[in-house]
């Protein structure tokens, strides 16, 4: 049933993306490129595999336990996707009243089922107990994942800027706890409900988490064994702190040693990736159409507005 939830998250994107960019962003909605009728080929494979995945695993929807987990992580996730791709305006600042309403319900409903489940708060990991055993565990893993960009940057270059990247570190432990309370807290210990197999409960939570960054095919690849690793540990010693101290290192670090614009793409995801790379795929196109002579650096009196004083 866990695999059902993840290739439904993925139909959804899928289908979603494919609605919203029309053709003309089919190019940029996924991280591999493929012609509008793979697209529906792709979509189609993958709703059939949902459902064959949930008929499968159907028989542990017959615990209420089971059952209810199922149901609160489609109304996250399944709606977060959907509305994310289906309904907001790629960017905040073009959110109408009836965007804020749709975010609001949605901050509303995981709050209200975090609140359901406080009786389980001990196992949520957020006291210091496991911090130190964690953290060991985690030290490996974390420093490979910060030395997989330094050492890659060799090959591609680019400008270190050390005030931003301090900054990173210092902060950004603190949005990753935020991560993690949704892609820790509330999907692994549903997961944990509906399913006893580790490594199900690893891959659906990784596949879920680089789904979200979805169609940033670095950041997904980045992302997904990242969160494997921290799900593992999760599952075995967890607690919210040392994970936070691995995801902002290695987040710091990714985000301020490679190149943003090319190869980062400036760490967007979701319809404002697409949006963008249209964008400069709108504006290399122009370049290229530019002769010398028409190019404004070229124009008569450019760079001289008014003539000679």
């Amino acid at each position: 049933m866990a695999w059902a939830l993840l290739l439904t998250n993925v139909f959804v994107v899928l289908l979603a993306a494919r609605l919203r960019c029309a053709d003309h962003g089919l190019a940029y909605a996924s991280p591999a490129p493929m012609g509008p009728q793979v697209w529906w080929w792709v979509i189609a494979g993958t709703g059939l595999a949902a459902i064959v995945a949930g008929v499968s695993g159907g028989k542990a929807l017959r615990e209420a336990k089971r059952r209810t987990a199922a149901v609160e992580l489609l109304a996250v996730f399944a709606a977060l996707f959907a509305c994310e791709w289906g309904a907001l305006p790629a960017e905040p600042r073009h959110y109408r009243p009836a965007d804020y309403v749709v975010v609001a319900a949605l901050v509303g409903l995981l709050g209200f089922l975090f609140w359901r489940d406080r009786r389980n708060f001990s196992g949520w990991g957020l006291t210091l107990r496991n911090f130190l055993p964690a953290l060991r565990l985690l030290a490996i893993p974390t420093a490979v994942m910060i030395a997989v960009p330094v050492v890659a940057r060799q090959f591609m270059g680019g400008r270190v800027a050390p005030a931003r990247l301090l900054i990173a570190l210092g902060l950004y432990p603190f949005y990753a706890l935020a991560q993690l309370l949704v892609f820790q807290v509330f999907l692994v210990q549903r997961l944990r409900r509906i399913t006893d197999s580790a490594v199900t409960i690893v891959l659906v939570s990784a596949g879920t988490f680089a789904l979200l960054h979805w169609p940033n095919g670095v950041l997904m690849a980045a992302c997904a064994p990242a969160a494997a690793v921290w799900t593992l540990v999760y599952l075995k010693r967890p607690n919210l702190y040392a994970l936070a101290i691995s995801m902002g290192l290695a987040a710091a670090v990714l985000a301020n040693v490679l190149p943003r614009d090319r190869v980062l793409h400036n760490l967007r995801t979701g319809p404002i990736y697409v949006e963008r790379q249209i964008e400069f795929e709108n504006i290399r196109q122009w370049q290229a159409r530019q002769t010398p002579q028409t190019r404004p650096e070229h124009t008569p009196g450019a760079g001289n507005a008014g003539g000679p004083r």
